[in-house]
Parts: C-alpha cells; sequence; structure tokens
C-alpha cells in the first residue's frame, strides 16, 4: 500500500523515498490510515446483500426499500416483547422487499408479508365480502409476536380497511386428539 501511494508522488519524492527513511514512515503511516477505507471498498458487495451485510447495515438497506418502520420499536413499544423484528427476519423482509412490494394490498401478500416477519407459516386472511374488513388468523406459534403481526396489518392493509387480529387454537399433538369413531362390524353371513 505504501509503494501504491509513492507512485502517485512527483518522481522527485519516490527518488527521494528509497534512501530517506522519514518519507518511508510517512508514506506507511499514510497507508495504515486508508486502510480500513480499503477493506470497506474491497468488501463494498457485501453490504448491499442482506444476508451478508453487517448487522448496523440493516436499518439502512430496510430504509432503501421502505421498511424502515419495522426497523425500529414503534413508539411506546421500546423494550417490549414482539415488537421489534429480530435481524433475521428483517434479512428476509429486506432479501423479498421487491416480491411484497408487488403483492401489496393482496392477501396473499399479507400473508407472506407476515410469514417472513414472525418467520412462522400458516396465517390466515379471511375478507368480509362487501365491508372491507379483513380477519386475520394468527398462528398460536406466533402469539408472542402480537404486537409486531398488529404493526404490520397496520402499515399494510388497505388505509380504508378495517381489521380483527385474532389467535387461532392450536393444533392438538397426534396422541391428544380425540380417537377417530369407527363404525361397528356387521357381522357376516
Amino acid at each position: 500500500m505504501a509503494d501504491q501511494l509513492l507512485n502517485i508522488l512527483p518522481e522527485v519524492f519516490r527518488t527521494a523515498a528509497h534512501t530517506n527513511r522519514p518519507l518511508q514512515a510517512l508514506a506507511a503511516a499514510a497507508a495504515d490510515m486508508h486502510a480500513p477505507a480499503h477493506r470497506v471498498l474491497a468488501d463494498l458487495p457485501e453490504y448491499f446483500d442482506p444476508y451478508r451485510a453487517p448487522e448496523r447495515m440493516l436499518p439502512y438497506l430496510a430504509r432503501w426499500v421502505d421498511l424502515d418502520w419495522l426497523a425500529t420499536s414503534a413508539p411506546g413499544t421500546a423494550g417490549s416483547a414482539g415488537g421489534t423484528l429480530r435481524p433475521d427476519r428483517l434479512r428476509d423482509l429486506v432479501a423479498n422487499a421487491a416480491e411484497l412490494s408487488a403483492s401489496r394490498g393482496t392477501a396473499g401478500g399479507l400473508r407472506r408479508f407476515l410469514h417472513l416477519a414472525t418467520g412462522v407459516p400458516g396465517f390466515s386472511i379471511d375478507d368480509v365480502p362487501g365491508a372491507f374488513h379483513l380477519n386475520v388468523g394468527v398462528p398460536a406459534a406466533a402469539a408472542d409476536q402480537l404486537l409486531l403481526i398488529r404493526r404490520i396489518v397496520e402499515g399494510t392493509k388497505p388505509a380504508h380497511t378495517t381489521c380483527r387480529i385474532e389467535i387461532e387454537a392450536a393444533e392438538p399433538e397426534p396422541d391428544e386428539r380425540e380417537p377417530e369413531k369407527t363404525e361397528p362390524e356387521e357381522p357376516g353371513p
């Protein structure tokens, strides 16, 4: 790096640098000062890939794709459980932002958004015909993220639409289900 710096100096300095120790030391110090910037520039593509970017870069990337409203805590929810996104969830949302934007305002788009934001599949979106109302069914596994879910639904649904968000009953474990009733077999002839 110091050699590259010396190469852009006037020839009188380049010639003197071969024997002048203070000039060599100055060039080395200047090169060391530029090293962090050169490392960032060498790794620049990683800063724009949501899966490889440093965590501190995620809010910036989220802002580029209009998801910055999710990258920070909602007013009055700082420190509360479920009010903010985990970094891995924000990475998924940023990576899928174009698809989410294209399907915004649709039941499928909201379902996909909620799945990516919570990491839990199985959301149900039912609209009431003619009423401009949505019923959002939340899987029991996502119940601890209800504040986040409310923020997403309120932030992505059409403004004229009302909604009700309900946690759906958990599916019983296979051994907890009622045994299936079978018809008694008729005796043969």
